[in-house]
């Protein structure tokens, strides 16, 4: 069975799971995603660079959390009140803003402002690529939808990370962020030719959306989560110096540890 968009040029073949839409949406989660952990793999790079400890520079992954966790309900909430598509698109505007921010940065405060401007964004990003579902693929793919936009995460651990580092080790830090940079072009372009145009505007009001929070299944799911991003997280944001200095791993193979870690997050995603 196939479907037309209601802008008449978008046409999608929802029997297929991995068509066009679909690649483009698990492409996004994986551009946050790597953007998100980018830090990890240069963490020493950015720290020698700008002349701070490692530890400061690790503080940009607790900060970009403490941004994203609050914003993120709430950026999904108001974004369902206004047309997804340009919403969406305004969104991974600021989202590559912010990357071209950090590409530049002279320094530690506007590196905090720019990892700010990402964490706004990235959440909400996500929960507008869940919307996509029932356009894109059929009923029975709807979980697999679900825990491949996820996967694009741990995609990112796997292949975004580690490339993202052979990259910065080569030619500098700052080209990570480059690369990132070219890549969301190149995804925002895919996003206009293939995701469909029409909305579904949610009709209730901003605070009653949140009244899900109150149901047990949904707290004991975000706990979960919570729990799990705590434990993997936590360890993954220093794993380059732990690797480098308490395992004494070369760093020529620095970025087959974060390959392997990667790997094992992604398999344990789409696997539960």
């Amino acid at each position: 069975m196939r479907t037309e968009a209601e802008s008449g040029k978008v046409r999608i073949d929802k029997e297929r799971f991995f068509n066009l839409p679909v690649v483009i949406l698990i492409a996004s989660s994986f551009m946050l995603g790597m953007s998100e952990f980018i830090v990890v793999g240069i963490l020493p790079g950015i720290a020698a660079d700008l002349k701070i400890s490692e530890v400061t520079v690790g503080n940009l992954v607790s900060l970009f959390a403490f941004v994203y966790a609050p914003v993120t309900p709430l950026g999904s909430a108001l974004s369902a009140r206004f047309p997804r598509f340009a919403t969406h698109l305004t969104l991974i505007g600021i989202f590559l803003a912010g990357n071209i921010l950090c590409a530049f940065a002279p320094n530690y405060a506007v590196l905090v402002v720019a990892r700010i401007m990402i964490a706004l964004v990235s959440g909400t990003l996500v929960a507008v690529a869940m919307t996509y579902a029932p356009d894109v693929t059929t009923d029975r793919f709807r979980t697999k939808f679900i825990a491949w936009v996820f996967s694009g995460f741990s995609i990112a651990s796997v292949v975004g990370v580690p490339v993202g580092t052979w990259v910065a080790n080569t030619f500098g830090w700052r080209w990570a962020f480059h690369m990132i940079n070219v890549l969301t072009i190149m995804l925002i372009v895919g996003m206009v030719v293939a995701l469909p145009r029409n909305s579904h505007i949610v009709k209730i009001g901003f605070l009653p959306q949140f009244r899900l929070f109150f149901d047990r299944r949904i707290q004991l799911g975000v706990l979960d989560v919570v729990c799990g991003a705590a434990a993997s997280y936590v360890f993954y944001t220093y794993l380059t110096p732990i690797m480098r200095d308490e395992v004494h791993v070369p760093e020529q193979y620095l970025s087959v540890g974060l390959v392997i870690f990667g790997a094992a997050c992604l398999w344990s995603n789409l696997y539960g």
